[in-house]
């Protein structure tokens, strides 16, 4: 390797991190611009911004990425099937009581878990349409994760259906 040069594949996983950093440290601005940077087509790129959107308060951009990160979720075989045992259905209904979809993911973490990324984006879309005060789209869109009993979900129905 020539002196001065970087490995890409291993910068491009640090500034992720320092994304992932930023984010958990709620400094949205200098998050959105490492953003900017990163590839548009990754879902993970499109939620995070998403979140930076939704931090601000710029709910219909936020909603915009999300659509993008939906796109760009594409079908497939991923290899994180929830198991099937007790202990990981407790600790996955403890998690379900947190705002874990407002937290910043990984493109690892899409790989590993796309299930969970589709209940983030539409958990954070419910947020949106909520915070925006469109309650037929709350209904609309919380619905159909009535079941799996997310905080969020829950409280978002309940607050569109009074």
């Amino acid at each position: 390797m020539l002196l001065g040069s970087t490995n890409s594949r291993q910068q491009n996983g640090n500034e992720e991190a320092l994304i992932i950093q930023l984010m958990t440290q709620k400094r949205y601005a200098e998050a959105y611009i490492l953003l900017k940077n990163e590839s548009p087509g990754e879902p993970s790129t499109q939620y995070n911004l998403a979140l930076c959107h939704y931090s601000a308060g710029n709910y219909q951009e936020a909603l915009i990425c999300l659509d993008n990160a939906l796109r760009a979720l594409s079908p497939g075989n991923y290899p994180g099937k929830a198991p099937a045992d007790q202990f990981y259905h407790v600790i996955r209904q403890m998690q379900n009581q947190t705002n874990d979809h407002l937290e910043g993911i990984t493109k690892k973490y899409v790989t590993l878990f796309r299930d969970l990324v589709l209940d983030h984006v539409i958990r954070l879309q419910t947020d949106c349409w909520l915070k925006s005060g469109n309650f037929p789209k709350v209904v609309e869109t919380a619905k159909p994760l009535e079941r799996k009993n997310y905080k969020n979900i829950t409280e978002a129905l309940q607050l569109a259906t009074k």
